[in-house]
């Protein structure tokens, strides 16, 4: 049998006490906050679940030379409007 023990509070005492609850949580205890019937469990994370990696993000941008973004700019000037755009000013 497997029994877990989790602190019950509610949201009022929740926020009260937050930073408190979440040194507790950082511990390794489990807090349940209950609000309007709903539970809300807070627990700590393994380090190793949680993954230390940072997401290789390249397949989701699809930019040219996008390794110096940080670099591009670009100029603009009322001339360069199309007539169209230039109506709704």
């Amino acid at each position: 049998m497997y029994i877990v023990r989790m602190k019950r509070v509610t949201a009022s005492d929740a926020r009260r006490d937050w930073f408190r609850l979440l040194d507790e949580v950082a511990a390794g205890e489990k807090v349940v906050i209950e609000r309007r019937g709903k539970r809300i469990v807070l627990s700590c994370e393994d380090s190793d679940a949680a993954g230390s990696a940072i997401p290789d993000y390249g397949a989701a941008i699809q930019a040219t030379d996008a390794d110096h973004a940080d670099q591009w700019s670009w100029s603009w000037s009322e001339d360069e409007l199309t007539p169209v755009e230039k109506q709704g000013r």
